[in-house]
């Protein structure tokens, strides 16, 4: 007979536990100082910010509809700003939703480099948009401008990939799903490795598992899709 329970959330001094652990520097039943808890929270909270940077997951992507500004181009997106909610690191996908018409219109993202050398407009309604990540915001803009009608009668959604979150108290749980559980944990063990003197060679062997744990990790947060290859052909 099965247990019937599909979750296993750990805390975030679990996840210290667990590392210090696997540097065989925490006793059984031994319990981690005040300040190695500090120190393994800064150390886990720089091991989640660099993992942002590694792709698209499936399970942080997010959808968003702001409204246009007559004769506004650029939009502040973060929160507190224009547009508020936590920024994007990158958008994925746009449409456009126009009143009275149930289709939605594709809105091209492009290359800022692309988005620099559209030709100027008096405006209209939008369908290209580039996205500037910043620091802890981000900058959208869109073209061409849009005019009085576009501003009262559109909008834009956006699917993006959004922040996962840091932890910050000793009961917060993972922002990642349990399959990420062992990355995080020998990852983590690899950041706090040199701080408890582990020699170099065990070091590198407890790097080569946790380059295992996070490959595992990643092949289970991409999207399963269908694809098509199609011959161009050329005349003569």
């Amino acid at each position: 007979m099965t247990s019937g329970v599909t979750t296993n959330q750990l805390t975030s001094y679990q996840f210290i536990e667990a590392a210090l652990r696997k540097l065989n520097v925490l006793a059984a039943g031994a319990t981690p100082s005040s300040e190695d808890y500090t120190n393994g929270t800064l150390a886990l909270n720089a091991l989640l910010g660099e993992y942002r940077a590694l792709g698209m997951p499936i399970w942080a992507r997010n959808q968003y509809t702001f409204s246009l500004t007559a004769s506004t181009s650029s939009y502040t997106i973060g929160t507190g700003q224009t547009i508020n909610t936590p920024y994007p690191l990158r958008i994925l996908q746009a449409w456009r939703n126009d009143t009275g018409n149930s289709t939605r219109i594709p809105v091209e993202i492009v290359p800022n480099y692309n988005f620099n050398l559209a030709p100027s407009s008096s405006g209209g309604s939008p369908i290209q948009l580039t996205y500037q990540p910043k620091v802890n915001t981000g900058v959208i803009q869109v073209w061409p401008t849009p005019d009085s009608t576009a501003a009262s009668s559109s909008t834009i959604t956006i699917v993006y990939q959004r922040p996962t979150e840091y932890v910050s108290a000793s009961t917060d749980t993972m922002d990642f799903p349990e399959e990420w559980y062992g990355a995080i944990i020998y990852g983590l063990a690899v950041r706090l490795a040199p701080e408890w003197g582990i020699p170099l060679p065990d070091r590198q062997m407890l790097k080569k598992e946790a380059d295992e744990y996070l490959q595992n990790a990643l092949s289970n947060g991409t999207e399963e899709a269908s694809f098509f290859f199609q011959i161009e052909r050329h005349g003569f």
